[in-house]
């Protein structure tokens, strides 16, 4: 795994320790408001990529920002344009089947914020009867104590078995940013906005024998016991509070306290998620520009800060701009040091305290690495010689896991480009594609070797036919096109009647850069024909089913594998922000 994280996505900087799959418990009203400043609403650019805990893209997952919703790719890629967002919070989901949901909390900067996201397989520890006091436990020690008495989502007893998957994230895993839900944002008791360093943290998943939701009962609770790191069990504290995670506003909060016993916390709690034992701090907000001797942006730079006391760095990840900005503990001199792309330190100094709820810009950070830097630029023309004003370029290492450090950027108004880079060995092969969106048009993959400091790739001719597009449009906005890298599927069988072999037709785009696109209609019979429900549509900008949407499919087309599908979308749906109307068209090959 170490191999796909030379270049960790960018991550909020944060001091460390939905279940809308489960019974909400959200809805607490002894939990106050938290008086955190999130801000005007603006509009950011997030990509990112979804992992699971080996390492392995989680394709297929869904991840919501907002009301705009996509999924990740074969490659677990996954991008938001103009995403609605605040200024000082934005708050990612992802869920798939057979994972514990994830998300994550950033403060967004006006770059492409880079995301990166692992899931945690929901993976039944043991199971256990109702009305009989069990304790379920994992190897390094930590318990959770039931009294035996349950509920399913309508509030009812329940009876019978009951699954548990128990998860431990220990403050000392690497992976520790990727893995917990949100941030380290959290709301005390008090109504005040913190940021907390964590001294662990347990999930717990509940389900019966039918696989239905379930939760302790109500007047009823849990006893937890959460191992304490060994680094950090001299500095921990004698009494510390609990807080649990709200899947809904992202952010932690206080409920009761665990009491140290030997090296581990027990307390008591009254329902499950994630819960986490950490010490609180006022916050505040710290931006961080990094850049090279000739004032490029040093971009996938590892930025970390710790109090001298604390035991773990946390960490952020720049930009495309060189930037990461993320909540602090306040009124404390933090130590900040600034990682190359070999994970050598080449920069180290002193924060001075930031008050409370204020917003601190460091000035800029200039660092020399000890890796080697390239600057990959150049211009699009299109196939009249002429400049492309709408597109993209993507740039990515030519093979291995190193395909994770991919870049894109959007081209000027005069189809410029550049890249900073940098890699750890010498003369490091990528691939460079641009895209025209206005004429439909690709370079086709650039392959070549950066043998030059500067490597200039003078009017890139985006000239190549696109084999296949996905075109669509929402209200009067401008048409939104995905160009490239779709996959087309008619398989896995829906329907039971055998005079009915429907099967259901899933189309998504793969590249991790540009517009998203997926569409999976079901009751398929691998004939041209118009379709009205049972489809899902997700996209950069949207999201609707049956339920919220009401279009109307046409396929026109339908060839076999290899050949083409051609489809039709027209109708209307309906989000959090109004009516909406849809069309889309798309020529795309079938790959299975």
């Amino acid at each position: 795994m170490r191999k796909i994280y030379p270049l960790l996505l960018l991550m909020l900087l944060i001091f460390s320790c939905k279940n809308e799959t489960f019974i909400d418990i959200d809805d607490n009203p002894s939990i106050p408001e938290s008086n955190f400043n999130f801000g005007s609403t603006v509009q950011r650019n997030f990509q990112g990529i979804v992992l699971d805990t080996g390492g392995n893209p989680v394709s297929g997952a869904t991840v919501t920002i907002g009301s705009a919703t996509v999924q990740t790719n074969f490659k677990g890629f996954f991008t938001f344009k103009n995403a609605s967002v605040k200024e000082n919070f934005a708050l990612v989901k992802v869920t798939k089947s057979g994972f514990v949901d994830g998300s994550r909390v950033m403060v967004p900067t006006s770059g492409i914020n880079r995301v990166n996201i692992m899931m945690i397989p929901a993976t039944t520890t043991t199971s256990i009867n109702s009305g009989t006091s069990s304790t379920v436990s994992l190897p390094n020690g930590t318990k959770v104590k039931f009294d035996g008495s349950f509920k399913d989502a309508s509030g009812n007893a329940y009876s019978g078995s009951v699954n548990v998957a128990l998860y431990n994230l220990a403050s000392s895993n690497q992976y520790l940013t990727e893995l917990m839900p949100g941030s380290l944002l959290a709301t005390n008791s008090g109504g005040n906005a913190r940021i907390m360093e964590t001294f662990g943290m347990v999930h717990v998943q509940l389900t019966g024998s039918s696989g239905q939701k379930l939760q302790i009962a109500n007047g009823h609770t849990a006893e937890m016991t959460v191992p304490i790191d060994a680094a950090q069990a001299s500095g921990s504290p004698n009494t510390i509070p609990l807080w649990s995670y709200d899947e809904n506003t992202g952010m932690w909060n206080e409920e009761g306290s665990a009491t140290k016993v030997g090296n581990t916390y027990v307390g008591t709690v009254s329902h499950f998620s994630w819960w986490n034992c950490d010490a609180q701090f006022p916050q505040a907000i710290l931006k961080v520009t990094v850049k090279n001797p000739a004032g490029l942006p040093m971009v996938n730079t590892k930025v970390s800060l710790k109090r001298s006391s604390q035991t773990y760095e946390t960490y952020g990840m720049t930009d495309n701009l060189g930037t990461v900005t993320g909540i602090i503990p306040a009124n404390e001199t933090l130590i900040l040091k600034v990682y190359d792309i070999c994970n050598t330190v080449v920069h180290t100094t002193n924060v001075a305290p930031v008050a409370v709820g204020t917003t601190m810009t460091l000035p800029d950070i200039t660092v020399t690495s000890t890796g080697n830097q390239y600057v990959i630029q150049g211009n699009l023309r299109t196939c009249a010689n002429a400049d492309v004003t709408d597109g993209y370029v993507l740039l990515r290492p030519a093979a291995g896991t190193n395909y994770f450090q991919y870049q894109s950027i959007p081209v000027s108004s005069t189809g410029n480009f550049s890249f900073n880079v940098y890699s750890c060995t010498a003369n490091p092969q990528f691939i460079l594609e641009g895209y025209d969106y206005t004429n439909l048009q690709t370079s086709g993959e650039i392959p070549f070797t950066a043998n030059l400091p500067v490597m200039n790739f003078t009017n890139v001719s985006v000239c190549n036919s696109i084999s296949e597009f996905i075109s669509y449009k929402i209200d009067s906005q401008n048409v939104k096109y995905v160009l490239g890298g779709i996959y087309a599927q008619w398989s896995g069988l829906t329907s039971t009647s055998p005079n009915m072999p429907a099967k259901q037709l899933r189309i998504n785009s793969t590249s991790p850069a540009g517009n998203s696109f997926f569409m999976n209609q079901n009751n398929m019979l691998g004939v041209p024909g118009s379709f009205t429900t049972d489809y899902t549509f997700e996209f950069s900008g949207g999201y609707f089913t049956p339920t919220t949407g009401n279009v109307v499919v046409q396929v026109t087309n339908f060839g076999a594998v290899g050949a083409y599908i051609d489809f039709t979308v027209n109708g209307t749906y309906t989000d959090t922000s109004g009516n909406h109307t849809f069309t889309a068209n798309g020529h795309v090959i079938r790959d299975l």
